[in-house]
């Protein structure tokens, strides 16, 4: 969750989150040429796959700051929230997140990344495989079971 400004570092260390929820207060930056520095934590990385080449140049050219609504609309968080409903709603994706079946949403993670560096074709390959080992654990057997009974899934590793 991004509550006030994320500059700089600040704003690199919030691209390598897989998700970003910012207050309506929130702020972003990449200020580097500002200070005479190039963007050296990660940023020249991250920021382009988050909101594209165009949107990251900009911000990097200018340093330019961004408010919540900006970064809504170019991908850089996925939702804005009132400031006061920040920690809530962080707090409530992130338990929704934790109730998943751990080693799937690893695999899934892992497959989200990875794809965006290769093929389809090799992607499709990447979750086939994927795909056979989360069949094969007991977390996928009880979310099956789960979702036939129409209860909620008790995974073992909670």
């Amino acid at each position: 969750m991004v509550d006030g400004a994320a500059v700089g570092a600040g704003c690199d260390l919030a691209t390598m989150c897989d998700i970003r929820i910012a207050g309506r207060k929130a702020r972003f930056a990449e200020s580097f040429l500002r200070v005479g520095l190039v963007s050296g934590d990660g940023g020249a990385w991250f920021l382009p796959r988050a909101v594209g080449m165009s949107k990251a140049a900009e911000m990097t050219f200018t340093g330019d700051f961004v408010d919540a609504e900006e970064a809504l609309a170019c991908g850089l968080v996925s939702r804005v929230v009132d400031d006061d409903k920040l920690m809530p709603a962080a707090r409530e994706l992130a338990e929704k997140i934790a109730r998943q079946p751990v080693h799937s949403l690893r695999l899934t993670k892992r497959l989200l990344r990875e794809s965006q560096q290769v093929p389809l074709h090799t992607a499709l390959e990447m979750a086939a495989a994927m795909q056979a080992l989360a069949q094969s654990t007991h977390d996928q057997h009880e979310a099956v079971l789960a979702f036939l009974g129409k209860r909620a899934p008790k995974f073992e590793d909670r």
